[in-house]
């Protein structure tokens, strides 16, 4: 992995904002219009006017302004963070507990593997982004391995014996806690037990390629990082995937807007490569989802049906099926459906894709189920999570997901830290 820096972070100050909960948001990709509207109607000093904002100069101006009238105040000493969520999941009480740091950018495709495409159009707002604020505001979720639990140790002493910085709930109902740890020594141990180990991106792609892109255009310009905190590292969140609490929920797909789709054909194509079973209801077919990986759910209207797509074991030694595609990536839930059944049956490749007029995607599969009984959707496919396994080998393996494979619960809010860049420019 690349160099980690502990760094001076900019916080909001509390006597301009008493209440940091009316200030943050949720990750920029994950903020609709409705969520916009309701964060700039909750503080004049919320940082969705920075990360949402069409106007890039604008966005510029507002972090600058915050800064010289005192709302965002840098710490005066170096500092990993430490960054604690608790939630709920499946009915139980889970934690999480991470840490904020820089990493250098000087060897980027050894620092940070990634396993996700990236797409033109966000990277280019977040590339205009960063120009004109010359600064990270979001975090990058990354994950490493270490089966010794050193920095996990060190982290959750931390915790237990010092006030943190910061305490809210989010509109989610989850809790968020962020610490300081500014001794030396216990930065240089945290950053010795897991400078040798890899990186793996799990929620940001875009986010830490803008960063590598706008390094190499300041680098190209002459321009020279005049602190720790420049245009040369990447403020990201650190999380052992060894530890406790992190959690991958699936992403649902409904499909829409596909011409010419005939019912009874498809269902006769799929069964070629899958042994398709109907279910009499939506609650049995969330049960029979349980019995492995190589399997979807499958949801058609008019009339409204439930089917279990069921992998055949000659499928995977078909060179028909999935062709191209090799290990770990073709085992994946979502590489079943993209490779193996939207491209070929529907016509959904990756343009079609980006195009983001035939597919939609839910995290909660009732409300994907509305949409079929009402007829918005054509079909609903239902899917098994990613592992976080998975991640990691397709990532080590240098191999691409395909787009929402994977959604990290819950997201690391906006807000809460910020590195702005200090370059010198002559």
């Amino acid at each position: 992995m690349g160099q980690l820096y502990p760094f001076r972070a900019f916080r909001y100050s509390s006597s301009h904002v008493p209440n940091i909960a009316e200030v943050v948001t949720q990750p920029y990709d994950k903020i609709t219009p409705d969520m916009q509207a309701r964060y700039l109607d909750r503080h004049p000093l919320n940082m969705v006017r920075v990360i949402k904002n069409a106007d890039y100069r604008e966005a510029g101006r507002f972090l600058n302004d915050w800064i010289q009238r005192g709302a965002l105040q840098r710490d005066s000493v170096p500092a990993f963070y430490p960054y604690e969520q608790v939630f709920e999941y499946e009915g139980q009480e889970e934690r999480r507990l991470g840490f904020i740091g820089l990493i250098s950018l000087q060897d980027s495709t050894l620092a940070i593997k990634g396993h996700e495409n990236i797409l033109k159009a966000p990277l280019e707002d977040r590339l205009n982004l960063i120009r004109e604020t010359e600064s990270n505001e979001g975090l990058i979720f990354t994950l490493y391995a270490d089966d010794s639990l050193t920095v996990d140790r060190i982290l959750a002493e931390t915790a237990a014996t010092c006030p943190p910085l910061v305490s809210l709930k989010d509109e989610y109902g989850v809790g968020h806690r962020l610490w300081a740890i500014t001794d030396p020594a216990l930065q240089a141990t945290m950053i010795t037990a897991i400078q040798n180990l890899p990186i793996y991106i799990a929620d940001g792609h875009h986010r830490f390629q803008t960063s590598v892109l706008f390094c190499d255009e300041c680098r190209q310009k002459g321009w020279r990082p005049a602190a720790v905190e420049s245009f040369d590292k990447r403020m990201i969140a650190l999380f052992n995937m060894r530890a406790p609490g992190l959690r991958i929920l699936p992403t649902h797909r409904g499909i829409h807007n596909v011409d010419g789709f005939d019912r009874a054909r498809f269902l006769s194509e799929l069964q070629r490569f899958f042994v398709v079973r109907q279910v009499e209801s939506w609650p049995e077919l969330a049960q029979a989802m349980k019995r492995g990986d190589a399997c979807l759910g499958l949801m058609v209207n008019e009339p409204v049906s439930f089917f279990l797509l069921e992998l055949r074991s000659e499928a995977m030694s078909d060179p028909a099926f999935l062709p191209g595609i090799e290990s770990p990536t073709r085992e994946l839930n979502v590489t079943l459906l993209h490779e193996g059944i939207l491209r070929p049956y529907l016509g959904i490749g990756p343009e079609e894709l980006a195009s983001q007029k035939y597919v939609d995607y839910f995290r909660d599969a009732e409300e994907l189920l509305s949409g079929i009984q009402t007829a918005r959707y054509q079909l609903g496919f239902i899917l098994n999570p990613t592992t976080l396994e998975q991640v990691r080998l397709v990532s080590e393996k240098g191999e691409k997901m395909p787009q929402k494979s994977t959604d990290f619960y819950p997201k690391l809010l906006t807000g809460l830290a910020i590195m702005k860049m200090e370059i010198q420019k002559d």
